[in-house]
């Protein structure tokens, strides 16, 4: 199958917007399920879940990966090089920390004292990448924290670049990311 680059950009677009929710949905969750002192059960659920879409974004995000090596991305907003050199840094930086942030998770889990499975939304159960070792354990948990919290603020500053770019520059940097309806 050929994509043309408009169908090409548009699937793009639709890949970018889902991570994007499914990121922000994982890192509000994640603090939920540590900070809102919710019962056992209900933590029990969400770490089930959040392991679950955590699956589903490490694809999606693999699946971005492969799409961006294959076809050439859009030309980058004109601009100074040393806006250009950071935009591209985050962009990169997103990347490697959600990939990161999925495998220290994935990492808790599996060196977890406690033998709980992930199980994919109940489907079947993911495999463990590492035997029980609470030191691995400790620093895998300390590294997917430190990770989701980079991420935030790279969202963050992600966010304020192409507000920026609408509200300042006054180009066309944000109307290019938008969905499109036919």
């Amino acid at each position: 199958m050929s994509l043309s680059p408009a169908r090409w950009n548009g699937l793009a677009i639709a890949l970018h917007w889902l991570a994007a929710a499914l990121i922000l949905f994982l890192l509000a969750e994640g603090w939920t399920m540590i900070h809102a002192g919710l019962s056992a059960a209900t933590t029990f659920d969400l770490y089930q879940l959040h392991k679950s879409f955590a699956f589903v974004v490490l694809a999606l995000t693999a699946a971005r990966l492969a799409a961006r090596a294959a076809f050439t991305a859009p030309a980058a907003a004109t601009g100074p090089s040393w806006e250009q050199r950071l935009a591209a840094l985050v962009q990169a930086s997103l990347y490697a920390l959600t990939l990161g942030a999925i495998l220290a998770g994935w990492l808790v889990v599996s060196a977890s004292p406690l033998p709980i499975p992930t199980k994919f939304f109940d489907l079947f159960v993911i495999p463990n990448i590492a035997r029980a070792d609470n030191a691995v354990f400790a620093g895998a948990r300390f590294a997917h924290a430190l990770m989701a919290y980079a991420i935030a603020g790279l969202v963050a500053l992600h966010v304020a670049g192409a507000v920026k770019h609408h509200w300042i520059d006054r180009d066309d940097v944000l109307a290019r990311m938008l969905p499109r309806r036919r």
